[in-house]
């Protein structure tokens, strides 16, 4: 018994699977919720963001901690410092009593402002993803 090929054209065969959103592609995930759920993604952002606040924290850190240093090692090298005069005040009390201050308190705008700048460009691109 052997079974003859058929002789008229091949009917096609559609085949479909009964669940009809079965190769549905991932939804889009916002950052945030990379974010909140902790995920890989999620601690790569959050390492950069936290990176870019210890470089400037080190930055200012470096700069404030070398003009107060600074001043000091200045007089201590320099003999000839410790003698002048600004008015009635020797330069350095005037220095590191006084002008210390504006200093960091420079610093310190300074790095509000950019630690704020970093935060904003973080949250626009946590908006923007």
């Amino acid at each position: 018994m052997s079974s003859a090929p058929p002789t008229g054209p091949v009917r096609r065969v559609r085949i479909t699977s009964p669940r009809r959103e079965a190769r549905r592609r991932a939804a889009h995930r916002p950052a945030t919720q990379e974010l909140a759920e902790q995920t890989g993604l999620g601690e790569v952002y959050l390492s950069a963001l936290l990176r870019a606040q210890l470089r400037l924290s080190l930055a200012i850190l470096l700069f404030v901690g070398a003009v107060v240093l600074g001043l000091p090692a200045m007089f201590l090298l320099l003999p000839a410092t410790r003698h002048l005069e600004v008015g009635p005040l020797p330069l350095p009390w005037l220095a590191v009593g006084v002008l210390i201050y504006p200093v960091v308190a420079i610093a310190a705008r300074i790095y509000v402002h950019q630690s704020e700048r970093i935060e904003r460009e973080f949250t626009d691109l946590m908006a923007r993803l």
